[in-house]
């Protein structure tokens, strides 16, 4: 019977710690989210919170993920795992009745459920999680204690975390995502296809410049928040990019971009799926998303042409594979860590 308990406690562990660390990757997006459960529950001018919530909370999952697999204060991740669970439940469960406009956000963009499937899964759990831990009484110390697993991976998943903070995810699961092409760009349009819509400052739409040629998308989706200095640096890098033929450099922005001549609009919250830094580089070759660039790490004028140079797919895979070898590597190492030590 502990093994069966011991078995159904990992697998809540295991969910837990996925999901926490898919937000945990993209701590942007999971603050949309966050803020689309506070428009729901009338909770707006929380707003400001969305962010630093949506990291705690996903912090929260992946911690608990990996008490409940290395067993570590048994006890206290019952009482933990089992509130969390069960607000989980209710929550997607009033969503599932009510059924809003919204997505539940509970693998942040890699895994999209419809509220009922989140309201299932989260049965699915608390079932795990009753098996493991039920009667709370009589919650036993497993044979094999991790301490030192459990530290290691609290240390692990807390650097990346504010690896994350710092850079745009790893690997995008947005409809921006590399590879993917523009909606404008493709002769017989699908309805799913990503659409970036600009506007110049007139008002007139020009979606359709971005759809041949090689750009450089310059976005900001709050460019009321960049500083003087980060202005300067867009200002200068766009001037490095002015005179070469296989690029043009597009400022866009979520409203007026300060000091930047000829910049266009576009929405902010698709600016911010386009890419997740306030100020970031997005490189697109005949309406092909080829790769993305945060602020504080914008490559050189010599990489950029090199990519643009190439075929499409190829220039892809250069620059995004090894991205995601070291996250697949990061996971790997973390479920070394877990399992084995």
């Amino acid at each position: 019977m502990k093994s069966v308990k011991r078995i159904c406690a990992v697998l809540c562990g295991i969910v837990l710690l996925l999901a926490g660390l898919l937000k945990l990757m993209d701590p942007l997006g999971a603050s949309l989210v966050v803020g689309e459960y506070y428009n729901y529950l009338h909770l707006g001018f929380l707003a400001p919170t969305s962010k630093i919530v949506a990291a705690a909370l996903a912090l929260l999952e992946s911690v608990t993920g990996i008490a409940l697999i290395t067993g570590v204060r048994p006890k206290i991740t019952a009482i933990v795992s089992g509130v969390l669970l069960g607000a989980f439940t209710i929550l997607t469960l009033v969503l599932w009745i009510d059924n809003p406009k919204m997505d539940c956000g509970c693998f942040g963009e890699a895994i999209h459920l419809t509220h009922f499937q989140s309201f299932i899964k989260n049965v699915v759990l608390c079932a795990l999680w009753a098996v493991a831990f039920l009667p709370l009484k009589k919650v036993w110390e497993p044979v094999s204690v991790k301490k030192v697993s459990f530290s290691i991976a609290l240390i692990s998943v807390v650097a990346f975390l504010v690896y994350s903070w710092m850079h745009i995810p790893a690997m995008d699961f947005t409809p921006f995502k590399p590879g993917s092409i523009l909606m404008q760009a493709q002769e017989q349009p699908s309805p799913d296809s990503p659409l970036l819509s600009i506007s110049s400052a007139d008002g007139e739409y020009q979606d359709e410049m971005l759809a041949t040629g090689r750009h450089l998308l310059l976005t900001a989706y709050d460019p009321e928040k960049l500083s003087d200095q980060e202005l300067d640096k867009l200002r200068e890098y766009g001037g490095t990019l002015s005179g070469s033929d296989a690029l043009q450099p597009v400022y866009i922005a979520a409203g007026e971009f300060p000091s930047i001549d000829g910049a266009f609009s576009a929405d902010r919250r698709t600016l911010m799926t386009v890419n997740r830094s306030n100020g970031g580089a997005t490189l697109l070759s005949d309406g092909m998303v080829i790769a993305k660039w945060p602020l504080r790490s914008l490559p050189d004028r010599e990489k950029l042409e090199a990519l643009a140079g190439q075929d499409g797919a190829a220039a892809v895979s250069q620059e995004n594979t090894p991205r995601r070898l070291k996250l697949q590597g990061f996971l790997l190492y973390l479920f070394a860590v877990i399992l084995l030590l």
